[in-house]
């Protein structure tokens, strides 16, 4: 080989070394920026949770706090909150959405829709909903019916 082609061949060989390690360092700090948004783990307690007024087609339906939202390593749009709803209200109308959902009564009484099947709920009752499946709440009783969620959708 000529020294020509040995210096070419060097040249080459350090741009392409260059370049992996530019692309390394680049996929090191997206994951380092992945991790930085992901929610942290740790515990949150009930006085540290304001509850805001929700409100249903600007009208009122209960008051909503929010624990955690964001992204964790093994879900993206994960949230979990609590919702007191008022009496005889529903938070909004049977919906769906492509989250999966888990809701814990926790007080009160009331109705759960899910997937056409409607079961009278009180303290203790648990409903889970796979992505995309018509669900909803509605208070039955005199006083507030609360609950607490958790929805997100799987990484893929």
């Amino acid at each position: 080989m000529s020294q020509r082609h040995s210096k070419w061949l060097t040249a080459v060989l350090g741009l392409l070394v260059l370049g992996l390690a530019g692309g390394w360092w680049q996929r090191e700090q997206t994951f380092a920026q992945e991790r930085e948004k992901l929610l942290q783990s740790k515990t949150i307690k009930l006085a540290e949770v304001g509850l805001k007024e929700f409100q249903w087609e600007g009208k009122p339906t209960g008051q909503v706090g929010i624990y955690f939202a964001g992204n964790t390593p093994t879900s993206r749009e994960f949230v979990t909150g609590r919702f007191v709803l008022r009496p005889g209200l529903e938070p909004h109308p049977i919906h769906q959405h492509p989250e999966e959902e888990i809701l814990i009564v926790t007080a009160g009484e009331g109705e759960i829709s899910c997937d056409g099947q409607i079961t009278r709920v009180t303290a203790g009752s648990v409903m889970y909903t796979a992505p995309n499946v018509p669900h909803g709440i509605r208070n039955t009783g005199q006083n507030p019916l609360e609950f607490y969620f958790v929805k997100w959708i799987g990484r893929k």
